[in-house]
């Protein structure tokens, strides 16, 4: 377990800036991109063919779908709230009111390639480009900018590519970054200077994947190795980006950990399971959600469907990324980051960089379960009451 130490460093070093630069900002902002997991109801608008987060069972718990892909609110709708501001739009809804930002976050999005019916990371930033004159400099430049996407690149490699030598591995990953990079250096070209990531899951634990796979006990190896090598190179470019960029600032939320741990010991989080959906069918209901095949109790499950987490999960990560500390979320925790004056980036590089050291994940032990097991009952996280347990 990482040392806790850097938390204190991190909330002084942070108190001796604000009060070094007496003026900073609110921001009342945030632009979000990403895939399902994000989608606020892009989906519905680009596609010819049913929908499903559009009706029942989806938003469930809230009263009525909303085109969100989880019984009830998404994370980016967490993080506004917790912002203060109202949950941000979809920006294929021409009518909205994008004042507050906008969400260009859709299904089935990806990095790379030219998946049908959606539109890539990069076709999210053109969107963002084209809309931009919506929000002033200033606003552009306070607001968060925030990102989970390659969730489905990874899927669709290791679909593809059954058993890739370590050299393909690494190439593809290096491919995803490189694209990456290119669209948040677009995106500071714009004015951007606070971004926010989310990492991707241990892929091979989500319900679609086992069930897909055959072996439901066990969490397939090759999407998690996967993610877990493009997580350690998203770290490395965002360190690398707040050295060669001025005012480049960054929030990077260990998700691939939050998802591993809640996976393993579902009740320590509140859950009843972390293992099988709460819509579905087949061994862990990975598959084909609707209202026949639906839960009674969402909040007792970590995902809602196959691939996308209940509100209750979403709620989880939300407080995660918005106030946990730098063993989730570093070098700095959502609310940490909207304080930030935007000049600090110099004296930020080398606390960012010494974070970063500490957030390298191994892959290893997610196949271990029972030495998972062992080795999770000897965290302080696994103490605390369940009252309490959800903020780790």
């Amino acid at each position: 377990m990482a040392n806790p130490k850097p938390h204190y460093f991190s909330l002084s070093f942070l108190l001796l800036l604000l009060l070094h630069f007496p003026t900073f900002s609110f921001a009342q902002t945030l632009f979000v991109f990403g895939d399902g997991l994000y989608d606020a109801g892009n989906k519905e608008f680009v596609s010819s063919n049913r929908v499903d987060a559009s009706f029942p069972p989806y938003g469930m718990t809230v009263g009525e779908a909303t085109g969100r892909w989880s019984d009830g609110r998404i994370v980016p709708d967490y993080l506004a709230s917790f912002m203060g501001i109202p949950h941000i739009p979809p920006i294929l809804n021409g009518t909205a009111d994008f004042s507050h930002g906008a969400n260009f976050a859709i299904a089935d999005a990806t990095v790379l390639g030219s998946p049908p019916e959606t539109l890539t990371l990069s076709q999210q930033v053109i969107k963002f480009s084209d809309s931009k004159s919506k929000w002033s400099a200033q606003a552009r430049s306070e607001a968060i900018y925030l990102f989970y996407i390659g969730s489905d690149d990874y899927l669709n490699f290791a679909k593809n590519n059954p058993n890739p030598s370590d050299d393909q591995k690494q190439a593809f990953v290096d491919r995803v970054i490189t694209a990456l990079e290119a669209e948040l250096k677009v995106i500071y070209g714009s004015g951007g200077r606070k971004f926010a990531l989310q990492n991707l899951p241990p892929l091979g634990c989500l319900p679609a994947v086992k069930q897909a796979n055959g072996n439901v006990q066990e969490c397939v190896r090759l999407p998690s190795q996967m993610a877990d090598l493009h997580n350690k190179k998203l770290l490395q470019l965002l360190v690398e980006l707040s050295r060669q960029l001025g005012g480049f600032q960054y929030s990077f939320y260990d998700f691939f950990s939050s998802i591993q741990h809640r996976v393993i010991k579902p009740k320590t989080y509140t859950f009843e399971t972390g293992v099988a959906a709460c819509c579905g069918t087949g061994s862990v209901n990975g598959t084909s959600c609707s209202t026949n095949n639906v839960c009674a109790n969402p909040e007792d499950y970590l995902f809602f469907d196959g691939k996308h987490m209940t509100q209750e999960g979403n709620l989880q990560v939300g407080h995660l990324m918005w106030g946990s500390d730098p063993l989730v979320v570093g070098p700095n925790n959502l609310r940490e980051l909207l304080f930030l004056p935007l000049n600090t980036t110099v004296m930020l590089a080398d606390l960012q960089e010494a974070m970063a050291a500490t957030r390298q994940m191994n892959i290893e032990s997610l196949y271990d379960i029972k030495m998972m097991g062992s080795e999770m009952e000897n965290q302080w996280l696994y103490q605390v009451g369940k009252a309490v347990s959800f903020l780790i």
